[in-house]
C-alpha cells in the first residue's frame, strides 16, 4: 500500500482529488495508511489511470520515481539502506521483491564489465493493460537511479536503457532523468550500468542490521506460506511464473523451497489441490484479460495455455456458467 499511497498523493493536489482516486480504485481514503494492504491487478491499473488523469501529468511515473524513497518499500527498503554497495540495492529488489509486490519481477545480471537491471510487470498485467505496465517500469527505473543517488551520494546513471513500450512523442524527461537516450520498442526493459559505478559504497551500510533484516524477511515469507494463506501464496507464485503455459507443480514447489509432496499435502490440508488452484487462477486471468478489448478470445485462450479456443470456451463456461463473449459483453 505505501507505493499506492505515494502514487495517489503525487497525483492529487487536494483532499477532494485523493478521495476521487480512492473511489475509482474502490478503497476508502483511510486504507492508504494500511501498510500491509495490497490491491488486486484491476485496482492497480485503475489507480494508475485515475492518478494520471487527475494529475494531468503524462510522465507521472517518471516524476513519482524521482520522489520515491526506499522507505516506501518497507522491509526490502531497509535492507537496501543497510547494504554494502550500490549493486546490492538492485540485488535486494531481485531477491526480496515479495516484501513489497507480487505483480512485478526484477533481475540483476553481470555481463562482462556491465550490470544489467531488468524489470517487468507480470505477463497478465502486460496483456491486461500495457500502458499501466509501462508506467510501473518507468517508475521503477526512475526510482532506482534516485535511490542510488540518495544512498551513495553519487550521481550514478545508466550507460544504456531499453524499454519495451513504444517511443513517446517527447523523450526529453527520460533524457533529463537518466542522462542517456533510451531505446524504445525493445524486447526487454533494461538499465545497463558500468559495474565499476555500482561498487560505490552505501552511506548507511550496516552488516549486522542487514543480516538481521534478512532473517526477518525469511521469517515473514515462511509465515506467508503457512495456514490459510498458503493456497493464496501458491496462486501468486503461479501468476509470477506464468509464461505461455502455467508453471508445473515442481516449479512452484521449488520457488516455495519445498518438495512437490509437501506442497500437495499443504494444499490438501486446506481442502484444495494444485489442479483446483490452477483452474481458479485461469478463471481469474481469463476474466481479467477479457476486460482488454484488444485481445481476441483466441489470444486469451493461447495465453492461458489452451491450444484451441473451444477448449477455453468450454472451461470458462464450466467456471462461470457463461461464455467468454457473454462475460465480456456483460462487463462493458
Amino acid at each position: 500500500m505505501p507505493i499506492v499511497r505515494n502514487t495517489v498523493l503525487a497525483a492529487a493536489s487536494n483532499a477532494r482529488e485523493v478521495a476521487e482516486i480512492c473511489a475509482d480504485i474502490g478503497i476508502a481514503v483511510e486504507d492508504l495508511d494500511v501498510a500491509d494492504m495490497r490491491l488486486n491487478l484491476d485496482q492497480c491499473c485503475t489507480n494508475i489511470l485515475s492518478s494520471i488523469r487527475v494529475s494531468g501529468d503524462p510522465f507521472l511515473g517518471l516524476h513519482l520515481g524521482e520522489r520515491t524513497s526506499v522507505t516506501a518499500l518497507g522491509l526490502a527498503g531497509l535492507m537496501m539502506e543497510s547494504s554494502r554497495h550500490a549493486v546490492d540495492v538492485l540485488r535486494c529488489a531481485q531477491e526480496f521483491s515479495q516484501a513489497f509486490t507480487n505483480l512485478q519481477t526484477f533481475h540483476v545480471r553481470t555481463v562482462g564489465d556491465e550490470v544489467h537491471f531488468l524489470t517487468d510487470a507480470v505477463p497478465v498485467w502486460q496483456d491486461r493493460s500495457p500502458s499501466t505496465a509501462a508506467y510501473v517500469v518507468e517508475t521503477t527505473f526512475s526510482a532506482a537511479v534516485h535511490q542510488l543517488d540518495l544512498l551513495t551520494r553519487r550521481h550514478i546513471r545508466p550507460t544504456r536503457m531499453h524499454f519495451r513500450h513504444p517511443r513517446p512523442a517527447d523523450t526529453s524527461e527520460y533524457e533529463r532523468i537518466f542522462r542517456c537516450r533510451p531505446a524504445f520498442g525493445q524486447d526487454m526493459n533494461c538499465m545497463v550500468f558500468a559495474a565499476a559505478d555500482l561498487q560505490a559504497p552505501i552511506i548507511g551500510h550496516n552488516q549486522p542490521l542487514n543480516d538481521m533484516l534478512k532473517v526477518m524477511y525469511e521469517e515473514r515469507m515462511r509465515k506467508s506460506v503457512s495456514g490459510a494463506a498458503f493456497s493464496e501464496k501458491v496462486k501468486q507464485v503461479m501468476l509470477g511464473h506464468m509464461q505461455v503455459t502455467f508453471p508445473p507443480l515442481e516449479v512452484i514447489a521449488e520457488v516455495l523451497h519445498m518438495t512437490p509432496r509437501t506442497l500437495q499435502r499443504k494444499l490438501s490440508a486446506e481442502g484444495t489441490s494444485f489442479r483446483a488452484l490452477t483452474d481458479a487462477v485461469k478463471q481469474e486471468l481469463g476474466e481479467t484479460l477479457l476486460a482488454n478489448p484488444d485481445l481476441s478470445i483466441a489470444d486469451i485462450a493461447y495465453k492461458l495455455g489452451y491450444f484451441e479456443p473451444t477448449s477455453f470456451q468450454r472451461a470458462f463456461r464450466q467456471w462461470t456458467g457463461t461464455t467468454p463473449m457473454e462475460f465480456r459483453k456483460n462487463r462493458t
